[in-house]
């Protein structure tokens, strides 16, 4: 009875170890939105002909694994809708069918395929974005800046800036493309909190 009492204690504290090890390798679930941050793109290649604009609503969630960063993952999801520019023209014209079709796809996305570690405090990102019903591979270069590991619920956890480009006739909008350019860089700079 004795050795069967043994037994089942050390039993518990194997799985009780094995559970509070688990959890230490566990991932840290951080979010992000348009509420504090930024998503900005500028589309053309040259510094005359250049439009830029932004998204104001966007949210996601950041999963952050510090002891295996591969198995770190990123998931936002934009409002194609709250595209805008600096002139209300353009914020119309963008909603319309030529470009990002507001009407018929209301959100964009991206969702990280493959994170590594590329420094101290960066990252490579790699992921897919789907846009207007298509989805192509993107790379996001990411620094992590003011990292606060011990923030409790509800405080920052950390900033974080990411650059990435996409060809935006790869999603259907090709439309003046040959004056303004195909290459839109997106700029990503935004707080991740608990």
């Amino acid at each position: 009875m004795l050795t069967e009492i043994a037994r089942r204690t050390l039993l518990s504290i194997v799985v009780a170890s094995a559970v509070s090890g688990g959890a230490a390798h566990a991932a840290e679930r951080l979010k992000i939105n348009g509420s504090r941050g930024t998503i900005d793109f500028a589309i053309g290649d040259s510094r005359i002909f250049r439009t830029t604009g932004g998204f104001t609503e966007w949210q996601g969630i950041v999963h952050v694994v510090d002891e295996d960063i591969p198995k770190s993952t990123v998931e936002v999801t934009i409002s194609t809708g709250s595209v805008q520019m600096l002139d209300n023209q353009q914020t119309a014209m963008l909603k319309e069918s030529d470009f990002f079709h507001v009407e018929k796809f209301p959100e964009m996305a991206f969702r990280s395929t493959r994170i590594e570690r590329t420094g101290e405090t960066t990252l490579r990102v790699d992921g897919d974005i789907t846009l207007r019903g298509i989805t192509r591979p993107m790379t996001l270069e990411v620094s992590v800046t003011d990292r606060r590991p011990n923030a409790a619920a509800g405080s920052r956890y950390a900033g974080f800036h990411a650059r990435g480009t996409i060809k935006r006739s790869e999603f259907g909008m090709t439309k003046f493309v040959d004056v303004v350019g195909d290459n839109v860089e997106i700029t990503i700079d935004a707080d991740a909190w608990r």
